[in-house]
């Protein structure tokens, strides 16, 4: 990957990402890139083709950040928790992304949608395989609504950051309530390992 092509896509997620896909330009992207707007059409056909690539290296990389947090050696409990830990550091490093998907889903005719599922479709194929051994596939310990939960739960916080800030004395990005909150994330998920574990249904 050329390094103009990095920086397009660097300030194409960070631009999305903050304003949504309507409100921004081609010309925005490339003042932000610092670079001639001719280089965004020679690496992309259209705005709607790099911003399909910004989604779409999202959920590859996230995917596969937590694929190999899981693929390490350890007890089952071990390797949730390493993937929880592999979740909250891939928003950190990643802020924008929440609000990106955020963006995409709230927009009135959803023509993005498609590109949003084709992307997850992976993530959640290899949660239903790394955890259909232990999760049902219906009712409320089932795969999906893990999946639900332990999403929700660590990007809601990232995603509502701002309206939350009272709550987190206006500050709840900070590393010191970012580690307060990847600890109720361990916490919470120890619960729901106990509920799957010992076969327990609401």
């Amino acid at each position: 990957m050329s390094e103009g092509r990095d920086r397009i896509l660097k300030a194409a997620e960070d631009l999305f990402g903050t304003h949504g896909f309507d409100r921004i330009s081609v010309r925005d992207i490339a003042d932000r890139a610092e670079v001639n707007k001719a280089l965004i059409f020679y690496h992309f056909n259209s705005k709607d083709e790099l911003f399909e690539t910004v989604l779409l290296n999202y959920f590859e990389s996230h995917t596969e950040a937590l694929r190999e947090s899981w693929d390490a050696t350890g007890t089952l409990r071990e390797r949730v928790h390493r993937m929880i830990d592999a979740y909250v550091d891939f928003i950190v490093n990643h802020r924008s992304w929440p609000k990106l998907v955020q963006h995409v889903a709230a927009t009135e005719h959803g023509e993005h949608i498609p590109t949003v599922q084709r992307g997850l479709a992976p993530m959640i194929e290899w949660a239903v395989q790394t955890f259909g051994e232990i999760a049902p596939n219906e009712g409320p310990t089932s795969v999906r609504n893990l999946f639900e939960t332990v999403a929700g739960s660590v990007l809601h916080h990232f995603t509502y950051a701002s309206v939350l800030a009272p709550m987190w004395n206006g500050e709840p990005l900070n590393e010191a309530h970012i580690a307060e909150r990847r600890a109720h994330l361990h916490w919470l998920v120890d619960i729901m390992l106990d509920a799957v574990e010992s076969g327990a249904h609401l």
